[in-house]
């Protein structure tokens, strides 16, 4: 006989007892953003972010829930575990994690290029993986391709490639009994904590391409100082660092 999935950790039976309380499952994903920095220098500049692409690839559901396999929540949700995460969502979210840092002097999502005006610094970007286990055991798969450029038809100055491969030990029922909604809350706080990965790695990166051309450092910390004006942080950009 068939077994239930490794790392689902919450009988089938918890499932119909939830409904047949009237307490279905919640499993809509909230992005929560990282802490800022202490100490981090503001920098003059306003950032916008564009809906991300989808560089998936083409498949909604790839493999079993027996015999592993993976569900593409960039296209898709499954069941009562998870909403679809597409990429303009990886947007937003990037946009509310810059914001939520205060490195920039604003940060903005926009739905098209169309309501670019004064921004100065513009981000794009592809999701290339976001493939959810249905084995709690078995690794997430999650990467994404980013860019910057200067305004809406400027240089772009920046580009980078992060991924994440990481399982979530045991499953993520373990310590849940027959509370679906546990299994599911830990399932999108693992989920919350590699985007805040991915979006650090990213903001740290691009403030370096940013800071990196002014020259002096900050007595203090050691690194580089914050441009004090926008045309002075362009100009080096514009100038190769």
């Amino acid at each position: 006989m068939r077994g239930r999935p490794r790392g689902w950790g919450v009988p089938v039976i918890a499932v119909a007892l939830l409904f047949m309380a009237g307490c279905a499952p919640n499993s809509q994903f909230v992005y929560k953003p990282g802490l800022p920095e202490a100490g981090t220098a503001k920098l003059p500049v306003k950032v916008a972010v564009l809906p991300f692409k989808d560089g998936t690839e083409d498949f909604t559901q790839r493999g079993s829930s027996s015999a592993g396999g993976y569900i593409n929540i960039a296209k898709a949700g499954y069941r009562s575990i998870i909403t679809a995460l597409p990429p303009p969502l990886w947007a937003r979210y990037l946009a509310e994690d810059l914001a939520a840092s205060g490195d920039f002097r604003s940060v903005r999502f926009a739905y098209d290029t169309s309501e670019i005006s004064n921004d100065e610094v513009i981000i794009e970007g592809t999701v290339l993986k976001a493939y959810h286990p249905f084995m709690g055991t078995d690794p997430n798969m999650f990467a994404v391709h980013l860019d910057a450029r200067i305004g809406k038809d400027g240089k772009t100055f920046w580009q980078k490639d992060i991924s994440r491969r990481d399982s979530f030990g045991a499953g993520y029922g373990v310590g849940c009994t027959v509370s679906l909604q546990c299994a599911i809350d830990a399932r999108h706080s693992h989920y919350n904590k590699i985007l805040r990965e991915i979006f650090l790695e990213a903001r740290q990166d691009l403030i370096a391409a940013l800071q990196g051309g002014t020259g002096g450092k900050d007595e203090l910390s050691g690194k580089p100082a914050a441009p004090e004006t926008v045309d002075e942080l362009i100009g080096h950009i514009l100038r190769g660092k």
